[in-house]
């Protein structure tokens, strides 16, 4: 298949391109920048433009779509004192948003525009609304399935609600396959003893990422099985490990620290996630194998 990913130079798009590439497929990113290390011809495009994009995925089978600006809150915004998300760069984050937006938005139409047939979109569990809420807002159920309403309130969160509105036009329009991949945070081996670190303090950043977490590996593996599968229209997938960070059981945290919520589900059993991958494994197959916690 010839795949075309953005934001290959980015700490997941890295990974999907090896993934991609050892499994025969053919590949090329488009990013801002290039990586230290390139598996596959690699090309500076500003995804803003849209007429920059036509020429890289004419003739294209498939689009990954991982390309983003951060926005620095979501690493550093959270007063630990006052439980609670900051937001104080208004402006910032308002330009971030309109870039993010662009650039879906953008790749998008020309994927429309070159016929291309199967689109997998980077998502995130934040659009649900409970990573980075203003206000108090907790989950009507857990574990959270694709069928939860979503609630986000922050300018992340929303992209990626808008996001997921413009992957559900371009399957009605066109009869593309999109697959929406709702991440949780994506770790490396890297990244292994921050995440460790956390287990310290349950609210560190808060309860809504439910302490979830994805390994790289697992994320990247997610995409390639995203595009080798075969379903109708637009599908939204949670993506995440099948076991929290934590050591404590996870109905304990749930009446610990969130107990305003009683509607408990199966899957919960022990450590089980907060987010519920049920659909994910029956639809696209996928089981993640990485943990970087046991």
């Amino acid at each position: 298949m010839r795949v075309v990913i953005t934001g290959g130079s980015g700490r997941l798009g890295q990974y999907v391109v090896r993934e991609l590439f050892t499994h025969n497929h053919a590949v090329a990113a488009l990013d801002a920048i290039k990586p230290r290390e390139c598996l596959c011809p690699t090309y500076t495009v500003d995804l803003t433009k849209f007429d920059s994009l036509l020429e890289h995925l004419n003739n294209a089978d498939a689009l990954v779509h991982l390309a983003r600006v951060r926005f620095p809150y979501t690493e550093n915004g959270y007063n630990v004192a006052e439980q609670k998300w900051e937001f104080a760069d208004i402006a910032g984050d308002a330009e971030r948003f309109n870039r993010n937006v662009a650039m879906t938005n953008n790749v998008l139409a020309a994927t429309q525009a070159c016929a291309v047939k199967k689109v997998v979109c980077g998502s995130s569990l934040a659009v649900y609304g409970f990573y980075y809420p203003s206000t108090e807002l907790q989950p009507a159920y857990l574990p959270v399935d694709e069928d939860h309403p979503l609630r986000p309130q922050d300018p992340y969160g929303m992209t990626k609600l808008i996001g997921e509105k413009l992957c559900d036009a371009l399957s009605q329009k066109t009869g593309a396959q999109v697959a929406s991949l709702r991440f949780a945070g994506i770790y490396t081996e890297a990244h292994r003893s921050m995440l460790l670190d956390r287990k310290k303090n349950p609210l560190a950043r808060g309860t809504g990422a439910l302490w979830s977490y994805i390994d790289a590996r697992d994320a990247a593996r997610a995409c390639r099985l995203a595009l080798e599968a075969e379903f109708g229209g637009h599908q939204p997938f949670n993506i995440c490990a099948p076991s929290t960070i934590m050591d404590t059981p996870t109905r304990e945290l749930v009446a610990r620290y969130l107990p305003q919520v009683t509607d408990l589900r199966s899957g919960l059993d022990d450590r089980g996630s907060g987010y519920s991958i049920d659909k994910v494994k029956r639809l696209l197959r996928f089981e993640p194998r990485c943990s970087l916690v046991d």
